[in-house]
């Protein structure tokens, strides 16, 4: 269903553990006198568990028919005695049996690890895990009444055998889309199986019966994150079914309209998603779930069809927010006798929807059928404005500023958009905007104000561009970017968990001296004994 790859090398390269051990959270977990001896040697050098972290760990969960499917995490010995110890301290009781080349011990009887010389696997029934995670959060005080657990230490042995013996063929090694995804340069890979996970959920009914399995049908997503010096990037991949395919690649879009973003009036953009795609694509896709007669029945009573929509538009859409701020408002409460008012912060910006006009004849019935729409549903929404020019139709929450982009006199240069030439879907989202104003409203609290400012130290903005084909995957990349681009992101990340680990821990110092302080304010109780 899904496989997780850690590039444990990279990671540890770009994140050692003397930088960890550094840290105040760490510094704090590691000062009680009371822990294991071997958690202390553990904690020092996590290499002691004899494990080889060169080599990189993997995590996937499969079903396989008549099991409630197991999670499995698989790695390198690099010391299989060490290796062996490090098993038993996390279950004194358990012991080591042989199994012909294989070490194998069943761990709180709800796992099983076995292991050689060279590599280990853990397995783990997904129904024990959930059944477990099920109980910590009973609020019906059953836990007791719960039937145990069954023993499924042989079914779980059973599994490592058979992942030990697997042979190179009928491993997920051989797919050309997992290998392709393991050849990317990166610290992380991850493959998603969509279709996989659907079908272990039971809920592909209603899926098959509106015809929509043609989008899960061999859907896979596959990513690849690489913690670079100032950012994190995320490459990503999307398969389909070979109908599916077919049709993205004859309606997938091109370069976005410029015009339509560099109109918008303000320099104070916050978030922008900006897309071109076919319109007759739309009329195609609605077809391959079946839904085309019936949506043309009720579009029909309003006063267009599916080929009225298809040449309506042309294929450009933006959606945009800018000028965020906090504006003070106030709310009046009753207090039986008198009123008092409290005063609030809330957020307000502006929002701006706009499309392009294919066929203007077309696009008015689109027009008529919203008002028609709008009026039957007893709307009367005055926060909404909405216009046109000869290009485009737009919808915003100020009539001045929808006047203002209708009338296209700005001529903004945004720096994003050099980020979205050539793609056809792209977001863009100013984090560190969004965190200045926010920021204002933490002056009152130190503790608040503390993990913003860190906040603002750290987050910049994100770059989301998708939508082109690349042989048979639709392909994307995300990147995140931090303020300061020098320094490897996953430090970065290390030393920000830092920053909010001690505005935790010294919150928490705070309370429990305020508790041992409260108790020496209360009056010891008056020794009534003899006294009346």
């Amino acid at each position: 269903m899904f496989v997780v790859h850690l590039n444990t090398k990279s990671l540890k390269e770009k994140l050692t553990w003397d930088d960890i051990k550094q840290t105040s959270w760490f510094k704090k977990a590691t000062a009680d006198s009371a822990a294991k001896d071997w958690m202390k040697k553990l904690l020092d050098n996590p290499e002691n568990s004899g494990i080889d972290f060169d080599g990189g760990l993997v995590f996937f969960a499969e079903k396989n028919v008549g099991s409630d499917g197991e999670m499995v995490l698989e790695g390198q010995v690099k010391d299989e005695n060490n290796f062996g110890q490090f098993n038993k301290n996390l279950d004194s009781a358990a012991a080591i049996r042989k199994d012909g080349d294989l070490n194998m011990l069943t761990l709180k009887g709800e796992s099983v690890v076995a292991w050689n010389d060279k590599r280990f696997t853990y397995v783990t029934s997904s129904g024990s895990a959930k059944s477990k995670f099920t109980s910590q959060f009973d609020s019906s005080g059953n836990q007791s009444t719960m039937a145990p657990l069954v023993d499924k230490s042989i079914a779980l042995s059973a599994v490592c055998k058979s992942l030990f013996s697997l042979r190179s063929d009928s491993s997920l090694e051989k797919n050309e889309k997992f290998a392709d995804l393991l050849g990317e340069k990166g610290d992380v890979h991850a493959w998603i199986n969509t279709e996989e996970i659907m079908k272990s959920s039971g809920s592909l009914g209603m899926v098959g019966m509106l015809k929509l399995d043609v989008f899960l049908k061999d859907n896979i997503g596959t990513y690849t994150v690489s913690f670079d010096n100032g950012k994190i990037n995320v490459k990503q991949k999307g398969y389909a079914g070979k109908e599916f395919t077919d049709f993205l690649k004859k309606y997938s879009g091109g370069n976005i309209n410029a015009d339509m973003i560099k109109t918008i009036p303000s320099q104070d953009v916050i978030g922008v998603l900006a897309m071109n795609f076919k319109p007759e694509g739309i009329k195609e896709l609605i077809k391959l779930t079946g839904m085309d007669g019936f949506l043309n029945m009720y579009t029909g009573q309003v006063g267009f069809n599916l080929d009225d929509f298809v040449k309506a538009n042309k294929g450009d859409i933006v959606v945009a927010l800018t000028d965020f701020k906090l504006k003070t408002d106030s709310i009046k409460i009753d207090m039986g006798n008198s009123t008092t008012s409290n005063v609030y912060s809330k957020p307000d910006l502006n929002y701006l929807f706009s499309v392009a006009i294919g066929d203007k004849a077309s696009f008015q019935k689109l027009i008529d059928a919203g008002k028609k729409i709008t009026g039957q549903m007893g709307r009367n929404d005055t926060l909404i404005s909405y216009g046109q020019n000869d290009k485009i139709f737009a919808v915003s929450n100020r009539q001045h500023f929808l006047n203002d982009y209708i009338a296209g006199n700005s001529n903004n240069k945004y720096d994003f958009m050099d980020k979205f030439t050539g793609h056809p879907i792209n977001v863009f989202v100013d984090i560190h905007k969004v965190l200045s104003v926010l920021a204002a409203e933490q002056k009152n609290n130190p503790d608040h104000e503390l993990i913003m400012n860190a906040s603002l130290k750290l987050w910049n903005n994100i770059y989301v561009t998708a939508g082109e084909i690349d042989k048979d995957a639709i392909t994307g990349n995300t990147e995140i970017n931090f303020i300061d681009q020098n320094t490897n992101s996953l430090k970065q990340l290390n030393s920000y968990i830092d920053e909010i680990a001690k505005v935790e821990m010294a919150k928490k110092d705070r309370q429990a001296s305020d508790m041992r302080t409260d108790s020496l304010m209360i009056p010891p109780p008056l020794d009534t004994v003899g006294h009346k």
